[in-house]
């Protein structure tokens, strides 16, 4: 096998959606050497317009669920013009902007996907890619994304009619006059009922355990002024958990009302303790008869979908919209595995064995946009392979890892979307604290006053 040797600083990205991309901006800053991989035609992950097989994208009429001014770089703003919840085309554009706002068209390789990622000679790592081809590299950033691999459940009994996952849906015109049962409750499955509802002849939409539903606007302010993230960083980060979730659901039912307004069923944990769902429409809908509620799924006969609390719909489709596994299929479970959707890494992007092996995106959040985060682990992941950033030893990140399952499991529902959960505006601030602990390792802010500044710019 032929190994195409690449120069020995050069670092592998593995994917270009929003990670990749935040990742590739904070490396090219720090004058670190890289090249992006991606399956897809041009940049965005799931945003990319252009759909490539075996790939998750959104629909056209999705929208993005957080609001303008928090799916963005820190330097780099959305556009004024956009609407407060930019629409699929706007936000795949703006992604396609950041190449050449900061000047890195030229270090992304499209339609390449990797299939292996190995160690190599010298500490590098093998990569090889679907052309065929293998290539040395210093480092490794995994930042493929975690809605690769569609979760399906497994009910009782076979159906008769159409079945997809949410992964390829792409539009509500295939459901015209047709009977629709949408199974799940998350972002997805809330935005594809509402969706499908105003074509489809029925929608049913059914809910295995109730969740808090955040409308686009609350007491005649945008959710996220209505519900400020630094109240959630407050309470998060100096309250014990017994005593901060029925704190904040209190306060969401002070601005958005009940949770089981239009007969959604009563959430069984505190608000905080699983990924809320935002939707503008599934409510109204709901009232007006489009959506009608069932609970989870007991059994499939044929056409026939029996349900946990006996009742019975028969249906001609269903959509799964019941979430993805975390999953790096690229890499040897004996190097890294997330199972189940636990992410044993230091701070969720360092793994204590390999520490030329990085990994940016491996998170759910409550929060309200996922780039700044992404963006904050990019700037750890930059900091460490350009030498202003020294991580802990090994022992001390294993311990890290331990305690962050650990509250894992005590602060949020033990479901596979919860697992690799974390509060956004805390774990931004964890960020910032750890890259100063890291700079003072480094001893770059002692030494260098030119790296010094690099790093104060950094920790902003």
């Amino acid at each position: 096998m032929e190994i195409r040797a690449t120069g020995r600083d050069v670092v592998c990205v593995i994917g270009a959606g929003p990670a990749g991309l935040a990742t590739a901006v904070e490396l090219s800053r720090s004058g670190v050497d890289f090249v992006c991989f991606d399956q897809r035609p041009g940049p965005g992950g799931v945003w990319c317009p252009q759909v490539t097989t075996g790939m998750t994208h959104a629909w056209p009429t999705l929208t993005l669920n957080s609001p303008r001014g928090w799916f963005e770089l820190s330097d780099h703003p959305m556009p004024r013009s956009y609407p407060d919840f930019p629409r699929a085309d706007q936000v795949s554009a703006y992604l396609e902007g950041c190449l050449d706002r900061y000047g890195i068209r030229d270090r992304f390789e499209w339609g390449t996907g990797v299939v292996r990622v190995e160690p190599g000679p010298d500490d590098r790592w093998r990569v090889t890619l679907t052309s065929g081809e293998t290539r040395l590299f210093t480092a490794v950033v995994v930042a493929n994304g975690h809605h690769n691999e569609p979760l399906l459940p497994d009910f009782p009994g076979e159906f008769s009619g159409g079945t997809r996952h949410s992964q390829t849906y792409r539009s509500r015109d295939e459901y015209a006059g047709k009977r629709v049962l949408v199974v799940g409750f998350g972002n997805s499955g809330s935005q594809i009922a509402a969706d499908v509802s105003a074509v489809a002849d029925t929608t049913v939409l059914a809910i295995r355990r109730g969740g808090y539903v955040l409308p686009h606007y609350a007491r005649g302010l945008r959710i996220d002024r209505a519900m400020p993230s630094w109240l959630g960083f407050l309470v998060n980060a100096y309250l014990p958990r017994p005593i901060a979730g029925p704190l904040l659901t209190a306060y969401c039912r002070l601005v958005v009302g009940s949770p089981t307004r239009a007969g959604l069923p009563r959430p069984d944990h505190h608000f905080g303790s699983a990924l809320p769902t935002v939707t503008a429409d599934l409510p109204a809908r709901i009232d007006a008869g489009l959506v009608r509620l069932r609970p989870q799924v007991a059994r499939l006969a044929g056409s026939s979908v029996e349900f946990t609390d006996g009742s019975r719909e028969e249906v001609d489709e269903i959509i799964y919209c019941t979430g993805y596994r975390t999953t790096t299929p690229f890499l040897d479970a004996a190097v890294f595995d997330s199972d189940d959707n636990r992410v044993p890494l230091y701070l969720r992007v360092f793994h204590p064995e390999h520490p030329s092996l990085h990994f940016v995106g491996f998170l759910q959040a409550v929060g309200w946009g996922f780039l700044p985060l992404f963006e904050s682990q990019a700037r750890l992941v930059a900091a460490h392979l350009s030498g202003d950033y020294v991580l802990p030893d090994p022992a001390r990140m294993r311990s890290a890892i331990g305690a962050d399952l650990d509250r894992v499991r005590r602060n949020f529902v033990d479901s596979s979307r919860n697992r690799y959960q974390m509060n956004g505006a805390v774990y931004q601030h964890e960020c910032r604290v750890e890259l100063r602990r890291g700079a003072r390792r480094a001893g770059a802010d002692q030494h260098d006053p030119t790296r010094r500044g690099r790093l104060a710019s950094l920790a902003r």
